[in-house]
């Protein structure tokens, strides 16, 4: 215990000594008096900031509020193809409408109208992919196959009108296309009426054109309502039954009327009702069993009612 003695009273020295003196001490208690009257003079602008910032955050609360009980649903002008299986959509008899009534007929918006008084769609006379831009029609004639054998013209390559051998009364320039032995979907020439928008052709009462060549092929009018998403159309599944009829062909040109009561869909796809107010593009296919193919199309229009 005597030996500790010495140890406890060196310790009490050491910390005596290492207590800070009373310079330092003041110095301190005036550095914690100056923060505290700098905080004394801030205070009252902090706290308004803060009333400022709650203040703006209610009135923006307020806005959305009063905003959303204002917005009005958007209605849906494009049915999807399970709704138009589900309820059979008809040409409306007159304009003098509801507007309600309108939107559930109209097929798909916006439309370009074609006024009826120009229907003449390619006469391939200018000796281009381009058909006649008329009524506001714009589109271009394309090749497309399964890649099962080869056609003509070559998919992704110009598409150029061909001569017409000894000629067919004034005209002197056609469409031509020929292919192999197809063994998927077969084959198609489709000309869109206009870029990804849906095409009024009710002021007409189906298609006309000249033809000649061997076997069959079909002609579609196809709409928004078949055609996927991705192709501009409004299909979720079972796509691509477009409304078309077969075409006999035979070696000397002949005329040929389509009223669009004629097209039909071949089943596989949704049921939907043929409308001449939502047409997407025409098309001129050939199916496994019609090929071999080799045709020839002139004078593609719109038949008169």
């Amino acid at each position: 215990m005597q030996s500790a003695a010495p140890d406890a009273r060196e310790l009490v020295r050491a910390a005596r000594g290492d207590a800070p003196s009373a310079a330092t001490r003041q110095a301190s208690v005036e550095h914690v008096l100056r923060r505290y009257h700098r905080w004394r003079v801030w205070e009252p602008v902090a706290w308004a900031a803060l009333g400022i910032g709650v203040g703006m955050a209610a009135a923006v609360a307020l806005w959305l509020r009063a905003n959303r009980a204002h917005e009005t649903p958007l209605t849906r002008e494009r049915p999807i193809a399970s709704e138009s299986a589900a309820i059979p959509q008809t040409p409306s008899p007159s304009p003098v409408q509801s507007s309600t009534r309108l939107l559930e007929l109209e097929p798909c918006t916006p439309a370009v109208r074609a006024a009826g008084s120009q229907p003449m769609i390619d006469d391939f006379e200018d000796e281009d992919a381009r058909i006649a831009p008329l009524e506001h029609r714009a589109g271009f004639w394309s090749a497309s196959n399964d890649g099962s054998a080869t056609q003509r013209p070559t998919p992704g390559g110009p598409l150029a009108t061909s001569r017409i051998p000894g000629g067919r009364g004034a005209s002197h320039f056609a469409l031509h296309t020929s292919g192999g032995k197809f063994t998927k979907w077969g084959a198609i020439l489709g000309a869109d009426f206009s870029a990804r928008r849906c095409y009024d052709a009710s002021a007409y009462g189906g298609l006309r054109f000249w033809v000649r060549g061997r076997g069959s092929f079909n002609v579609a009018a196809k709409m928004t309502q078949t055609a996927p998403e991705e192709y501009g159309g409004s299909c979720s599944h079972d796509c691509f039954d477009s409304h078309r009829i077969a075409v006999p062909l035979s070696s000397n040109w002949r005329e040929v009327r389509v009223t669009w009561a004629e097209l039909k869909q071949r089943g596989f796809g949704q049921a939907v009702p043929f409308d001449p107010r939502s047409l997407l593009s025409l098309e001129l296919s050939v199916d496994p069993e019609q090929t071999p193919f080799d045709f020839w199309v002139d004078d593609v229009s719109f038949l008169a009612r």
